[in-house]
């Protein structure tokens, strides 16, 4: 911990890095900015890769064809890195929703495993499938392997993506300047050096906590008991 530093310092750097960072993370479209291209292993009719993208609650995208057969395909552009990868599921489907996915990544010719994902039945719409990747996927593979109830083919309403350029991952000293620190008062006057080194160890930290959080909270029968020790 630096010299003379408190708990209000850290509360003052995290929003700083908020502010220079995260806002700018959440502009914008990410699906039109970062994502060059969608394709789909097959559909039925009019129900096609477009549907995933228009943002539209009556539009969705079918699958047709044997079980276990059926992906989604997302070229991104060069730079963009996946923070989260969401599905939006038509909860109305029964039988067309996806019970267990997994996300491939990489070259278009050397996709990798990246992570595998069994749905929880209660799960409304929005599902987190991958988050906090570190570096550029040329192509990311979503493969549905199963369906609730057995079901052969997959129907989605959308996918969302929350992305970032490659070049706004960077953190160093620069953006430490004097000029950006004024709404700041705590953080100024302290060497740039150190509040690097201190912003580098807050980010570690929150992903961490992110990546448990949610099976700390919330625990609705004892969540001030629960939460208290946490904070």
């Amino acid at each position: 911990v630096p010299p003379g530093w408190s708990y209000e310092h850290d509360m003052e750097l995290g929003r700083f890095l908020y502010n220079h960072n995260e806002r700018v993370l959440q502009r914008g479209d990410c699906m039109t900015e970062h994502v060059s291209n969608v394709e789909v292993s097959s559909q039925v009719g009019d129900c096609g890769a477009a549907s995933l993208t228009d943002n539209q609650t009556y539009s969705f995208w079918e699958s047709n064809g044997p079980a276990g057969q059926h992906w989604v395909r997302l070229s991104m552009k060069k730079g963009s890195i996946v923070k989260k990868l969401w599905l939006v599921l038509d909860v109305n489907g029964n039988s067309y929703v996806p019970r267990r996915v997994a996300v491939y990544g990489g070259p278009p010719n050397r996709l990798q495993h990246l992570r595998t994902v069994l749905i929880n039945e209660n799960s409304f719409q929005n599902v987190c499938i991958l988050r906090n990747m570190k570096i550029h996927l040329p192509v990311l593979e979503i493969r549905f392997l199963e369906c609730r109830d057995q079901g052969y083919n997959v129907r989605l309403q959308g996918i969302k993506i929350k992305s970032f350029w490659e070049w706004d991952l960077i953190l160093n000293s620069d953006i430490f300047q004097p000029a950006r620190l004024v709404r700041y008062p705590l953080l100024e006057g302290v060497d740039t050096d150190v509040l690097y080194r201190r912003a580098v160890l807050i980010q570690r930290f929150v992903q961490i906590l992110d990546s448990v959080l949610c099976y700390l909270i919330p625990l609705f029968e004892d969540s001030t008991g629960t939460f208290n020790p946490l904070r």
